[in-house]
């Protein structure tokens, strides 16, 4: 789907995926078009033509006409070479890709991107609009080529004559491999095993699940994935049948409105790492990671004065409790999908702040504290807060002044972390009042503390340091990925 395509050949090439898809034995509702939405940088979309009923059935794909490692026809042992089914999938999309017209597939390509606006494809330059954000971390481009150029590149090397990739070089190759990863992330489905017919929860959420035994296999769904996403205006899911999947409508739906999936909850930074955007209907969801070592730096400050203090003894037996993370996400107060500070947080700040006897006796009896936060706890979490908010600067950039879209969405990327981040300190001052300590400092003194933090850093180190320069939380730097070797994406009903 090329950006520069003329209205013409956009309408002829929706087409002619219509009809294609319509001969694997697809079914389209009547009710229900592709739309050219360009102008609204949404590239195609799924509008009704018609008022459709709830739980109406909008289009149904067979089994068959879904692109992954059973239905394609490269040689087994090739789409079998690679226990990752993200690794498997691209190989299999590369060779249906580099076939052309030879592929049943190639009506399906043309109206998928050839181009992504993901943080995977931003510059160097562009990445610093986004400093201070913890989403820096979690792109993992280095880890992707590696992956890519050790393990994809060889085979279709090896087997040109299969690939068609004679004369092909590293450079172009490697290319194909990051356009196939970011396709899949941003459009693939985990295909499911059905069940009933039911909606699975979850909706395009990608989770990791360390417990996940069954790792399912992916592919693309034709036209499923052609719907563009809304978290308030979600009127359509995904089933998985026996031999199709199928998409319904889960609300009424007038004539001339677009028709959404659902990411989830996810926060703005992850929608853009993802799928290349941002907008306001996802800020509710935003977070922001704290990370340990600023964690462990500002126990260890509060406690430099505490005798026979060992913030490793008490770091180690979090740990043996399955408690300590590399980072732990602090999300908006009052929100349904998020504690505002995670159970798991509060506790390890209460055991960071406990006084020598009471960490021995916990530990004596294999216990841990209970999750309500001590004052201690507060004062110590209040100082963690406005270390991170230090971390995102303070040159005040006006909206109307920005001239690019990747600084629109970095920008409100930022501004929706640093507002979290400002309620976040307010939230733990009324916490303190309500304990009977002394927390009068507002908003405006967090804003001034965090910025004579920043000035004495930058005074001391000629510069600010990026945030998590030397911290990748657990499955996030080498595997939350272009990749996502061991993450679930679950993109259902």
């Amino acid at each position: 789907m090329a950006e520069a395509d003329g209205p013409d050949v956009f309408v002829q090439k929706s087409n002619s995926f219509l009809s294609w898809l319509e001969g694997t034995g697809a079914t389209v509702s009547p009710k229900i078009q592709l739309e050219d939405l360009r102008q609204q940088h949404r590239g195609r979309g799924v509008l009704a033509k018609q008022e459709i009923a709830e739980d109406e059935e909008l289009f149904a794909v067979p089994r068959a006409a879904v692109l992954n490692t059973d239905t394609s026809t490269l040689p087994h042992e090739l789409k079998t070479h690679f226990d990752d089914p993200w690794l498997s999938l691209i190989t299999v999309m590369i060779y249906e890709y580099q076939r052309g017209t030879e592929s049943k597939w190639k009506p399906y390509f043309d109206v998928l991107p050839e181009t992504f606006t993901t943080l995977m494809f931003w510059k160097p330059e562009e990445l610093t609009y986004l400093a201070g954000s913890a989403v820096v971390n979690k792109i993992g481009k280095e880890s992707a080529d590696e992956a890519f150029l050790n393990e994809i590149v060889p085979i279709l090397k090896q087997h040109s004559h299969v690939f068609k990739t004679d004369g092909v070089d590293d450079v172009e190759l490697l290319r194909l491999c990051h356009r196939m990863g970011s396709t899949i992330m941003a459009y693939a489905f985990d295909l499911e095993k059905p069940e009933s017919d039911q909606p699975k929860p979850g909706d395009e959420e990608w989770e990791d699940d360390e417990e996940e035994t069954e790792i399912l296999p992916k592919g693309m769904v034709p036209m499923a994935d052609m719907l563009n996403a809304d978290a308030d205006r979600n009127n359509a899911k995904l089933y998985y049948q026996e031999d199709k999947v199928v998409m319904k409508s889960i609300k009424s739906i007038k004539a001339g409105e677009e028709l959404f999936n659902d990411y989830g909850p996810l926060p703005n930074a992850d929608v853009l790492r993802r799928y290349g955007y941002t907008t306001e209907n996802y800020s509710k969801y935003d977070v922001v990671d704290i990370d340990l070592a600023t964690i462990k730096s500002q126990a260890e400050m509060q406690h430099k004065e505490t005798p026979k203090y060992n913030i490793e003894d008490r770091l180690q037996y979090l740990e043996e409790q399955g408690v300590l993370d590399d980072g732990y996400d602090v999300a908006h107060g009052g929100s349904e999908d998020f504690e505002q500070f995670p159970e798991e947080l509060c506790v390890a700040l209460n055991t960071l702040c406990a006084a020598n006897e009471d960490f021995d006796k916990w530990k004596r009896k294999d216990k841990l504290p209970k999750s309500e936060l001590t004052d201690d706890a507060l004062r110590l979490l209040y100082d963690i807060l406005t270390e991170r908010r230090a971390d995102y600067g303070f040159v005040e950039v006006n909206p109307t002044d920005i001239s690019t879209p990747k600084q629109m969405d970095a920008w409100r990327v930022l501004a929706g972390e640093k507002s979290l981040l400002r309620e976040a300190a307010e939230t733990v001052q009324q916490l303190r009042s309500r304990q009977g300590a002394s927390a009068n400092d507002s908003s405006s003194g967090f804003e001034q503390l965090a910025q004579s933090i920043r000035a004495a850093r930058e005074q001391t180190n000629g510069a600010a340091m990026p945030y998590g320069s030397d911290n990748k939380r657990k499955n996030e730097g080498d595997q939350d990925q272009e990749l996502e070797g061991t993450a679930k994406r679950t993109k259902t009903g």
